[in-house]
């Protein structure tokens, strides 16, 4: 009978461990956070950004207004305290120390490299962290999965849909995949990029469309790695989003009008408008108002960030052409997808 006690009360230990592993993800009181949250009447949160260009400000700047506009129908007041670590990897932790010491209340990191180490620096001091512009936060190793993750950390994905983007290139080349070769220019140091170019890769497979691929490490090979796609076969290339070849889309144009002359479809709208010749493309200001959502749940004290699925954008992708580039690079913008833009 002793025996059969001492199991039943071990048995009743484990699970209420596990419950608590599920709940509170460590033993830290995330219910007085939360109540203290609550009772505050004004908030200061650390805003870092790894790269200055078009989509991270947008998911920066439509954070900041959203969630101003959401505190303030509260009666209550948030600052911002905003850094940018202009592309720098190794300003990330400087920026992240000056916020840890300026006591905010929460972090919000836009781009990959940055939410790594927020989330690294402010898991001992359990100061919530809200992500951005991260395309795969499992494979990045942000959150352990997607719902019911644990940590005090949250955010949202800018996964673009892969599927129909490759439906858009076999489009763009006529509709025929018997013949077509899909190449993707990607940034090999860069998570978000090689989640995007295996993304690709799979969807051709599964559709019978041959796949080729290219790696950079930096700006200065992206004539060369054209070439080489071009010479690979490639009809049409797909570029990620990955910071390295949004901040120099441009350049990109540069490198491919005129020699290499390969149609672009971009994985969103700001780098379209710079190197591609259509997408259909996330909408960066309306994930910055999602995690704007997040970050107000967590400041009034309603949630912790654990208890908030990582979220993205499902539907209402914006169709998006340039006919400039287009017209630089001699090729011509199929009706129906002129239609859809």
């Amino acid at each position: 009978m002793k025996k059969i006690l001492i199991l039943t009360i071990a048995l009743i230990v484990v699970v209420t461990g596990c419950f608590m592993a599920v709940a509170c993800t460590d033993n830290f009181d995330y219910a007085t956070q939360r109540a203290e949250y609550a009772a505050k009447t004004a908030y200061s949160v650390g805003v870092i950004q790894l790269a200055p260009h078009d989509a991270l400000d947008k998911a920066n700047d439509a954070f900041c207004d959203e969630l101003t506009k959401l505190i303030e129908a509260e009666g209550k007041t948030v600052s911002f305290i905003k850094s940018n670590a202009q592309g720098e990897d190794s300003n990330n932790s400087s920026i992240l120390d000056n916020f840890i010491a300026k006591k905010v209340d929460l972090v919000y990191s836009i781009a990959t490299a940055s939410s790594q180490t927020a989330v690294s620096k402010c898991k001992d001091y359990h100061i919530p962290v809200i992500f951005n512009a991260v395309t795969d936060p499992v494979d990045a190793k942000l959150v352990d999965k997607l719902e019911g993750q644990s940590g005090n950390v949250t955010g949202v994905s800018d996964i673009n849909p892969i599927a129909q983007q490759v439906d858009l290139m076999v489009e763009l080349m006529g509709g025929n995949t018997d013949d077509l070769t899909v190449g993707v220019l990607f940034v090999s140091k860069e998570t978000n990029s090689v989640v995007q170019k295996d993304s690709v890769k799979a969807a051709c497979e599964s559709k019978g469309i041959a796949f080729v691929e290219e790696s950079i490490d930096g700006v200065d090979n992206i004539g060369n790695a054209l070439d080489s796609l071009k010479k690979k076969g490639a009809d049409i290339v797909y570029l990620p989003t990955d910071n390295v070849l949004a901040t120099n889309a441009a350049a990109v144009h540069a490198q491919n009008a005129g020699d290499t002359n390969l149609p672009i479809v971009c994985g969103e709208g700001g780098m379209t408008d710079l190197c591609g010749v259509a997408t259909l493309s996330v909408d960066y200001s309306y994930l910055g108002k999602l995690a704007a959502q997040q970050a107000f749940e967590i400041l009034m004290g309603k949630k912790s960030a654990f208890e908030i699925p990582v979220t993205s954008q499902t539907e209402n992708f914006t169709y998006v052409i340039n006919t400039k580039v287009a017209e630089e690079i001699g090729f011509t913008i199929p009706q129906s997808v002129i239609d859809k833009a």
